[in-house]
């Protein structure tokens, strides 16, 4: 424990109180012009984005196929849209209707929320397979042509 202790003593605190100070103004110029009613969905879409763009760097150091299905699995859960629970026609994402009927103890209501999540994963799954394909056959003809000249 005398690690944990040395790595909070050795942080540099006021350096990273001055980058979060500075993330939380350039945020805060970046929404000042949007309307209070759109402020969760742009936050939403702001967040998802981040964890996107953060992901694909720790998705390069696995095995391709696994970190393409990871990141697939990502975009399915962050981006598959759906209504609000409050009734109002709103988009909000599918995640958080599955979290809810988890928290009320519906099991039943969970799977169904979770269906478009499984969607998009196997329509993702599907696109990713036929590139692969395509970028094998593509990759094989310039071989091919190279080895005829």
């Amino acid at each position: 424990m005398d690690w944990l202790k040395n790595l909070v003593k050795n942080l540099p605190l006021d350096l990273i109180s001055d980058i979060v100070t500075k993330l939380t103004v350039i945020w805060s110029k970046f929404v000042q012009d949007v309307p209070d009613e759109e402020l969760p969905f742009t936050a939403y879409v702001g967040s998802s984005i981040l964890v996107l763009v953060l992901l694909l760097f720790v998705v390069r150091v696995l095995p391709r196929p696994f970190g393409g299905i990871m990141w697939m699995l990502a975009v399915s859960i962050l981006l598959t849209p759906s209504n609000t629970l409050t009734g109002s026609d709103q988009l909000a994402p599918a995640i958080a209707g599955v979290a809810h009927r988890i928290l009320m103890k519906d099991p039943s209501g969970a799977v169904v929320a979770f269906l478009p999540i499984l969607a998009v994963f196997i329509v993702l799954l599907f696109i990713g397979g036929v590139w692969h394909l395509l970028r094998g056959v593509l990759l094989n003809a310039e071989k091919q042509k190279a080895n005829l000249h």
